[in-house]
């Protein structure tokens, strides 16, 4: 069977590898110039750069064998460490009771706790639909934390109002479903040394930088037999009686396959009319949205500027809501006198943001830096300037009811199969897309449906 797979990200690349391994005709095109989508790494002198932090972490055991036979061996572990930077303090995340008790002021500590006490009393009383992301946080932390760590934080990086933020992001992005689930996992950490979250430890390839994963997959899918092609974007499906014969490329051609494996943004793929999907379908396509990032690297003249892989900076007079470290990732992604950061802004397509050039956009990113303690005014210097328009899926609310008949046209489709963090249109990690991808290659081999889209259904925590 020849199988045509659009993206050559980590869900398409895994799809691919696995459909070589079963004797498939594979041929993957990619809009961009590299492999990896959001994924990918480059360098830029002695540094590698990913698009901000990345990693891989799973508790499935043959997942984690997948990763090992992939990078044939090439694997470092790191133990996580994240920190929130706020009011002039570091504070661990996920949330830990006693830095929390020990970073804030003593009234500001005494009204959260009455905020919290206040919050959970009302929710015994008369409980509460989750009904966005701000009722989801208030009613488990009180106003007050959630106005500290979480409504701001979400607010400047979606850009839209928390109250206009589905639940489901929520229950995602935070790791303890309440305050007072911290403080026990706290005083009395779960037996055998389980770890707080599925994101503790994570594995990283040795060089390369995340991109490595995407590299090696490359290289295994073409010794397979099977081709890659880059800087061939796709403008719309070939459909014909309900039957998918491949894909029209943006310069017209026609690439004709007995399947089709969708792994990139599945809106902007169902909204073309070429692609057959009714006006109903198409209409609900166009109303999902997403949010863009700015990535702008600087050099730094120093052998680290901090521990962490990564700090989230929430404060609203900040524009960068996020900066890495690669360094702290693997030894060999910078030389040792010097480093290199990442900071991340959100913004939309077009506008003021997504437009800056490298030296407006490295002014941007020291100042805020400075503003957080991490480096001394005039002490970078601009490296690299990436953009990515389909970074974040927006979870509005409502956005179920305009997602489903999108994912319910593309199973009625015959000969057609879309997965990954962009062919469902959801927020997942590494380790989902991989094993979507997998899952899907083998439904596809099969003839059958492989439910792909189950991996990373459920109120799992993604952070």
């Amino acid at each position: 069977m020849e199988v045509l797979v659009l993206g050559a990200g980590l869900a398409g690349l895994a799809a691919a590898f696995e459909l070589t391994k079963l004797g498939h005709e594979v041929r993957v095109v990619e809009s961009g110039s590299e492999v990896g989508g959001m994924a990918s790494s480059w360098k830029v002198g002695p540094f590698w750069l990913d698009h901000g932090p990345h990693r891989f972490h799973s508790r499935d055991a043959r997942l984690v064998e997948h990763v090992y036979e992939v990078l044939d061996g090439d694997v470092v572990i790191r133990r996580r460490q994240s920190r929130i930077h706020l009011r002039g303090r570091y504070f661990d995340y996920p949330l830990k009771f006693g830095n929390v008790v020990q970073g804030l002021p003593s009234g500001l500590l005494a009204r959260a706790g009455f905020d919290y006490l206040v919050a959970r009393t009302k929710e015994l009383v008369r409980p509460t639909e989750d009904a966005n992301f701000e009722r989801w946080v208030k009613k488990r932390f009180g106003d007050t934390l959630y106005e500290l760590f979480f409504g701001t934080y979400t607010e400047k990086t979606w850009g839209i109002p928390c109250d206009h933020i589905s639940a489901d992001w929520a229950a995602q992005r935070i790791a303890q479903r309440s305050l007072l689930d911290t403080v026990v996992k706290t005083l009395r950490p779960p037996k055998g040394g389980a770890v707080r979250s599925l994101a503790d430890e994570f594995y990283y390839p040795a060089h390369g930088g995340i991109g490595e994963f995407a590299r090696r997959y490359a290289g295994k899918i073409v010794d397979a037999g099977g081709t890659i092609e880059l800087d061939a974007p796709v403008s719309s499906l070939v459909v014909r009686e309900g039957r998918v014969l491949g894909a029209r490329a943006a310069d017209g051609r026609e690439l004709v396959a007995d399947h089709t494996l969708c792994t990139i943004p599945l809106p902007r793929l169902m909204s073309a009319a070429e692609s057959g999907a009714p006006e109903s379908v198409r209409s609900a396509a166009d109303g999902l949205d997403y949010v863009a990032i700015l990535f702008v690297y600087l050099e730094v003249d120093t052998p680290s500027v901090s521990p962490d892989h990564w700090i989230y900076l929430p404060e609203r007079h900040l524009r960068v809501h996020r900066v890495s470290e690669f360094k702290n990732f693997s030894d060999a992604a910078a030389p040792g006198d010097r480093t290199a950061i990442c900071c991340e802004i959100t913004c939309r397509v077009g506008d003021a943001t997504w437009n800056l050039d490298l030296a407006g956009a490295a002014q941007v990113a020291e100042l805020d830096l400075v503003a957080s303690g991490l480096v001394e005014l005039g002490s970078t210097r601009p490296l690299d300037l990436r953009r990515l328009a389909h970074a974040y899926p927006v979870y509005e609310v409502g956005y179920q009811d305009r997602l489903r008949p999108l994912l319910s046209h593309a199973k009625s489709l015959d000969g057609f199969t879309s997965t990954g963090r962009q062919g469902l249109f959801r927020y997942n990690n590494m380790d989902h897309s991989i094993a979507m991808g997998r899952k899907a290659a083998r439904g596809i081999h099969r003839g059958r449906d492989a439910r792909a889209e189950e991996v990373a259904a459920g109120q799992e925590y993604f952070g």
